[in-house]
This record gives structure tokens, sequence and C-alpha cells, in this order.
């Protein structure tokens, strides 16, 4: 890095100092990254300055003794969505479609897998729609809770909101569910090195095939998933039986985001809001963050990734 530049990081990122760290591990394997980093970290409040910081704790003990590779990893991952955006903005559609696309190109392919996955764990800090995403979750979702929940979560990925969820003493149980055995494995691997608070219970379900859930939840959280099914509404509406009577859903979904395995566009809010409301939910809260800390409106307007945070509550 230049001076400069190294200084203006440091001066944005101080008392932060994990924050720093993943920045500099970023840099290392990519460093004309800077100009992005400083953009997207620049744009932040106080408030997502520190859910940054907490994410990216949690980041480093993830990838403790492989920070190299993740850093490379991130920078491939970043070079992959390009060239889906190229097409994106040429074509006017995700590349892909079908899961049978995905699987192929995708899912099937573990090395590839394994390096798109590392990647896209560091976007979850050195993106600002990402950690502005997260600081929502912690104060406005975990923390308008009111008493005791239960809480579930499809598609745990990495593990992260389940263990800040785990972190809160109002959680009373846990669950996560994804489709894929090896993927929970992964969470699991996750779960322990990030110390989660509480027991998790790892369970394979298909939500597009599965039986009206037996259990209820009082907080369902679907984070980064819906993009990635062929028929989302039909996920979200089979997720209400999941839900208590009083119980709230927390859905994470992009509009105008290709990547190589995106199947669902969503092209405005309003797009967000009827696949919520279709599926038979009220919208308590919205919040949308551009790419970078971008106006919303202008990154609608030219395209540009946005990612849309609702809670909603059963109709």
């Amino acid at each position: 890095m230049t001076a400069p530049h190294a200084a203006s990081l440091d001066l944005t990122l101080a008392g932060r100092p994990s924050a720093r760290a993943l920045a500099g591990i970023a840099l290392a394997a990519w460093p004309e990254h800077e100009k992005f980093l400083l953009r997207s970290f620049g744009q932040r409040s106080p408030a997502v300055l520190d859910a940054s910081e907490t994410v990216s704790a949690a980041i480093l003990k993830l990838i403790a003794g492989e920070e190299a590779r993740f850093g490379e990893d991130y920078r491939w991952t970043c070079d992959r969505l390009r060239e889906e955006e190229i097409f994106f903005h040429r074509e006017g559609r995700y590349r892909l479609s079908t899961f049978a696309e995905a699987h192929a190109e995708v899912y099937s392919n573990d090395v590839y897998m394994g390096r798109y996955m590392r990647g896209l764990l560091l976007t979850q800090a050195l993106w600002f729609n990402h950690a502005a995403t997260t600081e929502m979750f912690l104060a406005r979702v975990l923390g308008a809770m009111e008493g005791p929940f239960d809480y579930l979560e499809v598609g745990p990925g990495h593990g992260l909101m389940t263990a800040f969820a785990a972190a809160s003493p109002l959680c009373r149980s846990l669950e996560a569910w994804d489709v894929s055995a090896t993927s929970l494995e992964e969470t699991r691997a996750a779960l322990k090195k990030l110390g989660a608070a509480k027991p998790v219970a790892l369970v394979r379900t298909d939500i597009l095939r599965a039986e009206p859930a037996q259990r209820r939840f009082d907080l369902v959280v679907i984070s980064e998933v819906l993009e990635h099914l062929e028929a989302p509404g039909e996920a979200l509406r089979f997720l209400r039986s999941a839900l208590s009577e009083r119980g709230r859903i927390f859905v994470n979904v992009p509009i105008n985001s290709p990547s190589p395995d995106h199947l669902a566009l969503f092209s405005s809010r309003e797009d967000v809001v009827a696949l919520v409301e279709g599926a038979g939910y009220r919208i308590d809260r919205i919040e949308l963050y551009a790419t970078q800390g971008r106006p919303v409106e202008t990154a609608l307007a030219q395209k540009i990734s946005v990612s849309a945070a609702v809670v909603g509550r059963p109709e």
C-alpha cells in the first residue's frame, strides 16, 4: 500500500483492530483493492463500523492459520463476480436460471466451491452492504427480541449469524437447516471455531420438499439463500409453518446482484416487497444498503448490487 492510503484506512478503522487486520489480509493479496476498501469503510456509520469489528473478529477466528489462502480466494471470488456483472449488464439477466445448471457449474465442483465460499466469507465484513445488514440484524432484529425466543436459520453457511444469535441471553434454543449434509458439517466446524455459546441442532432439510414444520420458532432467518432458488416464494410460504403466532422472519436478499450461482433476479425494492407479502407476511421493516455505501436510489437506477433486509410477521 502507498503510505497516504494506508494512513487513511488506519484512521478510518482506528480502535477496530480486527477490521483493520481483515482489510490487511485482503490487501496483501490484492493491493489494487485499496480504493474499494477505503470507500467501503469510509461510508460506514459508527454503529456499522462496530458491527464490522464484531464480524471481522469472528471471521479472523474462522480463517486463523489460513489468512493468505482466504485473501487470495477473496480476490478470485471478486473476479468471478465481476465476470457475472459484465454478463448481467450486457444481457439484463442472470446467466443461470436452474438449480441443475448451478449444480453442474458450481456446487459439484469441490475446488470451485471451496474458493468461492472462502472468498464470500470475507465479504461479510469488507463489503458495505453486508456489514450494514449485519448491523441491522444485531441491533434491530436480535436486539429487538422482547423475551425468550427459539431461533431457526435456513442455510447457515459460515455460522456467523447463528453464533451471534447463540450469544443472545434471550435465546432459548437454536436450529439450523440446510439441504446439504456437507454444508451442515462445515457449519458445525465453524460454530466450534466460533465458540458458539449454546448448542445448535443441525438438521438436513429441503424446505421446497419438506412437510409443514412440526415445531414453531420465534425468529426465523433466511439470509442470502432465496436468490439461489428457482422458487423463492414457495420457500418463504413454507417457512410460515415454522413461525410461532407472534414470530418474526428476517429475510436478506440481494437486488441486481449477479453471482455464479444466483438464479432468482430481484430488480427493485418492489420485487422484494411483492415476494415477502406474496408469501403471506406483513412487513414491519425494510432496509436497503447499496455496495460501497452508494445512494440506494442511484444504485437501483444503475442496477448496482443492493442488499434488501426485511423483517416480517405472518398475516
